[in-house]
């Protein structure tokens, strides 16, 4: 079975609140993307990673992916300027002759998931069609009306969870979603799926499997690393 990895890498980063993108940001001396692409390419399952990026930053993950040795890159390609553009460039660019069995999405800014993670997610995916990394949320949530600030419910937290990713696929599936919805602007991949009807697995990810996003997710996951927490 193949499994391709897309991996977007697109995102300006501007809640980040430096000049320096996130992306090259270092954890423990090594930087974000480094982090994510080491983790993504040690899964035996995983035959090949395409990262969608800005062009401005290809010719950097380029050389930082030379310097530390990283497999199974195939692509190093221009995303789009949304999330979802990013992906469905990164589908389209698959191999037109040996097309993936399973699709695995992962943000590239997501540098702490597991190994475990990963292959618990592929073997959800093999079985059932589509998984996702999740976890339960901790807080109650409310929903609120926006222009009053009043509260309309407070949701059943037993039901609730956050979405994180890898996010893995159908080939087949997952490109007739991203087609069929290019024009619409969605931020996760598996709503997507559940916009036309498919049914999507939850598998359970981690506390510390962070997206960086700010500083202090920066600081998280330096501590997470330096503390033996990951």
């Amino acid at each position: 079975m193949k499994i391709s990895a897309i991996i977007p890498a697109a995102g300006s980063g501007t809640r980040f609140d430096t000049e320096k993108n996130k992306l090259f940001q270092e954890i423990d001396g090594i930087p974000v993307i480094i982090h994510t692409l080491k983790v993504i390419s040690s899964v035996d399952e995983i035959s090949e990673i395409i990262i969608c990026t800005s062009t401005d930053l290809i010719l950097e993950i380029e050389n930082l992916a030379a310097l530390h040795a990283i497999p199974k890159i195939k692509k190093i390609i221009s995303g789009g300027k949304s999330r979802q553009e990013s992906v469905f460039i990164g589908l389209k660019s698959l191999d037109e002759d040996e097309k993936p069995d399973l699709v695995l999405i992962h943000d590239g800014a997501r540098p702490l998931v597991s190994q475990e993670i990963i292959k618990n997610t592929i073997k959800t995916a093999k079985e059932k069609g589509a998984a996702i990394a999740a976890i339960p949320v901790k807080n109650t949530i409310k929903r609120v009306n926006n222009q009053t600030s009043m509260v309309i419910e407070t949701l059943n937290r037993e039901e609730l969870w956050n979405i994180q990713t890898p996010q893995i696929f159908r080939y087949a599936e997952i490109f007739e979603a991203h087609n069929k919805l290019k024009n619409e602007n969605f931020t996760d991949d598996s709503a997507m799926m559940e916009k036309l009807g498919y049914a999507v697995f939850v598998v359970s990810g981690s506390y510390k499997n962070i997206k960086i996003t700010t500083k202090e997710d920066m600081a998280i996951a330096e501590i997470l690393i330096n503390f033996g927490e990951f």
